[in-house]
């Protein structure tokens, strides 16, 4: 029976099998796999199916059934769900392999390239018939549930994805950090800045960073002293800028420099919780007047439900400190649960940064957390659906080559001059579209294949507008990296 007329991601198929070739990956993967399919037609495939929007790696094999899409697609290869299930097994197999294989690449494409990162993480919901190794419960989206976590690095000025390592769903953020930035320092240049959230505060990490002749900036806990020394100091505070200010102190020992900022936006979010914090106040007020006219301990003290032990009689003291009738001392309950820090926060950085510089650095943090929101909505990450444990891993991988792809597409391409209101100024910035906005051009730039006679095709080329021209243009521009690589172009010689 003939087939009928085919559409196909023709965007993406030509933006994927550019990438391929310009990271050199068509010939790494291959050497991978001696029989059967080649992998790089398995992830090339993959990568294609879930930019496209697929999130199912059985709907993803039942696509090579159709002999049009096999030729154009698939290279002439049947993809089964079970080729797609030991794909994935070979690139857990060959993780740190395929990371360092990227690392290198991109540092042959961009030479003069700075290797400054952001470093977060986050998790991925899990769905499917079993639970690997990394999969557990945890809280995620508001609720507990089956989960695998995940950190992942990103340069700093081109925003291209460099590594990704998979964690336990329950394990909390100071470990995998702990774990992550070691092994990516492996891949980093001296002298390269680390910025993380406060999960990577921990003073052992930080000396790690510093030993192996690194600089870090994070966000570190505020202490006693800090509240102290904005007491004392406030009037040194420096104005930086977007209603911030910011008490800068140098350790003269470590040449250690911390930054305690405030910010309006902050001190206004922390006084909406205000309402929350009095509502609870009234209710402990009235827990003790009731202990007061009815001094149980019961009332104060709760024992933990334990069906091995029972708990018989306990000997308590309880010493009223504050008289709850009393409305001053209603209110120096208030002011001692109420925090000195509404509004500020604190940076700690091995580097002598200015104010502005360590600020604006920190908040670009943005930056990874928009990447992060692809991996899961662009690449389709979220929710994870694997059939092994091993294929945890070489999912989240996948997940990175195929993000990798869009992101490199985004750096080359020119930018536009956008006018914003910065601070009350009239400012003039460089601005290009997001990956999902690429990614979604991309999916409805299409090829209709149309059998012809039994043997010919005709293809009909479909929607392509100004942006999915300036991302081929970008595209032709990847032809001279081909050079000496042993793949074919593949069925659109275009690429």
């Amino acid at each position: 029976m003939a087939e009928g007329n085919k559409s196909l991601p023709y965007g993406i198929i030509h933006t994927v099998r550019a990438c391929f070739r310009r990271l050199g990956l068509y010939g790494f993967l291959d050497g991978l796999k001696e029989k059967g399919v080649p992998l790089s037609s398995v992830i090339e495939l993959m990568c294609v199916y879930q930019l496209n929007g697929g999130s199912s790696m059985n709907e993803c094999g039942v696509l090579s059934d159709s002999v049009l899409v096999r030729e154009e697609l698939c290279h002439g290869h049947r993809i089964t769900r079970k080729t797609i299930e030991r794909s994935l097994f070979l690139l857990d197999l060959y993780f740190e392999e395929t990371i360092v294989h990227l690392w290198d690449r991109l540092n042959e494409i961009y030479p003069d390239m700075s290797t400054d990162v952001y470093v977060d993480g986050s998790h991925i919901p899990r769905e499917g018939s079993g639970t690997g190794a990394y999969t557990a419960a945890g809280e995620g989206g508001g609720t507990v549930q089956l989960q695998d976590q995940f950190m992942i690095a990103q340069l700093v000025e081109s925003g291209l994805p460099v590594s990704v390592e998979v964690y336990r769903g329950n394990l909390n953020d100071p470990p995998q950090y702990a774990d992550f930035v070691p092994q990516l320092m492996f891949l980093l240049k001296k002298g390269s800045m680390i910025i993380m959230d406060h999960g990577g505060s921990a003073k052992d990490l930080l000396h790690e960073i510093k030993y192996g002749e690194m600089d870090y900036l994070t966000r570190v806990r505020m202490n006693n002293s800090d509240i102290e020394r904005i007491r004392n100091e406030i009037e040194r505070a420096e104005y930086v800028g977007n209603g911030t200010m910011c008490i800068h102190h140098r350790f003269e020992s470590s040449d250690r420099h911390t930054y305690l900022y405030f910010s309006v936006d902050r001190y206004i979010m922390g006084h909406l919780s205000a309402e929350r914090k009095a509502l609870r106040m009234m209710q402990m007020a009235r827990d003790a007047k009731d202990f007061t006219e009815d001094p149980d301990p019961r009332k104060v003290v709760k024992t933990v439900k334990n069906p091995f032990i029972k708990v018989k009689s306990v000997k308590v003291e309880v010493e009223m400190t504050l008289n709850p009738w009393l409305e001053e001392d209603v209110a120096k309950a208030i002011r001692e649960t109420e925090k000195d820090d509404c509004g500020w926060f604190k940076l700690e950085c091995s580097k002598g940064l200015t104010p502005l510089q360590a600020l604006d650095l920190y908040r670009h943090r943005a930056g990874i957390e928009a990447l992060i929101s692809s991996l899961k909505s662009v690449v389709n990450l979220k929710p994870l659906r694997v059939w092994s444990a091993s294929s945890t891993r070489g999912a989240v991988l996948l997940g990175l080559i195929a993000q990798l792809c869009i992101s490199m597409v985004r750096y080359d391409m020119e930018p536009d001059t956008v006018e914003k209101r910065v601070d009350g100024k009239v400012v003039r910035m460089e601005h290009k579209p997001s990956t999902a906005t690429i990614c979604k051009n991309l999916c409805h730039w299409t090829v209709v294949l149309i059998p012809r006679d039994g043997f010919r095709v005709e293809r009909i080329f479909t929607d392509e507008n100004d942006l999915t021209r300036l991302i081929s243009a970008v595209l032709e521009r990847y032809r001279g990296c081909f050079d000496g690589l042993s793949r074919a172009a593949g069925p659109w010689k275009a690429i």
